[in-house]
């Protein structure tokens, strides 16, 4: 298959072309296993734009366990835009004015509306365990919590904790991110799957996918305007996913906003 756009990460991992086994299939996307273990995530137009991410000519499913080839001679490169910053606390409260009615049932987005559920509930220990960290606390045993924790392929909790180590890099508090980073890393072989940490330490270097980077962009920028459309692009991220990271990136938002 010829890669037609790429992220960052799945460039490094593919470079001039690679073979790839393919290790979860979907309708519209495949992860592939590449060199060393690493996955790269390859489909259709409706895949989005994302660090792992690679938009191939003409994708169709693959087999569990089929060998691809790819080539990427040609392929153009994604990366998130260069925008840091504070976030804007005018820009958070027309967010959440935004959301109000949109996050979905499943997964921890309802906490971006004030929404609760047994999920978000559950989770409600860890989140605070990362509210008090973010202010100085050392990390508690409840953060352990949201790795792994909640439905899919990446777990709500662990988009959750991806959202928060982009926001940290955005937001300029890079050795923060990189303190949550080392938390964390060395507790995700034996909490969650080997997709969602490939997402978690593209996380820990500010990645993640074009809509959720919309947002913190328009959080920094001070927008009071168009957030129907930025969530509307959110939704489309995964099950759930988006939201979840969305969420994660708000609870540094109330932090470092001016």
């Amino acid at each position: 298959m010829r890669v037609v756009e790429c992220g960052r990460i799945a460039r490094l991992v593919l470079r001039e072309g690679a073979t790839g086994i393919a290790h979860a299939v979907f309708r519209r996307s495949a992860y592939l296993e590449c060199t060393a273990q690493r996955l790269v995530c390859i489909g259709d137009a409706s895949l989005g734009r994302g660090p792992l991410n690679a938009r191939v000519e003409g994708f169709s499913p693959p087999r569990p366990g089929e060998m691809l080839g790819l080539t990427m001679n040609g392929a153009t490169l994604w990366t998130p835009p260069n925008c840091t910053g504070r976030p804007v606390r005018a820009a958070l409260r027309a967010l959440r004015a935004a959301a109000a009615e949109r996050p979905p049932v499943e997964g921890l987005g309802g906490v971006v509306a004030g929404r609760s559920s047994p999920l978000i509930e559950h989770a409600r220990p860890a989140m605070a365990a990362l509210d008090r960290w973010l202010v100085g606390a050392p990390p508690a045993a409840e953060l352990e919590g949201l790795i792994g924790l909640g439905p899919g392929l990446t777990p709500s909790g662990d988009d959750y904790l991806g959202g928060a180590l982009i926001a940290l890099r955005t937001f300029q508090r890079a050795e923060q991110a990189d303190a949550l980073w080392a938390w964390a890393a060395p507790r995700l072989p034996q909490r969650t799957n080997r997709i969602s940490a490939a997402h978690l330490s593209a996380a820990a270097e500010g990645e993640g996918q074009e809509a959720l980077h919309d947002c913190l962009e328009g959080l920094i920028q001070g927008a009071i305007a168009g957030w129907r459309e930025r969530l509307a692009r959110v939704d489309a991220i995964g099950h759930c996913s988006g939201w979840d990271g969305l969420a994660g990136v708000i609870a540094v938002a109330q932090q470092c906003a001016r």
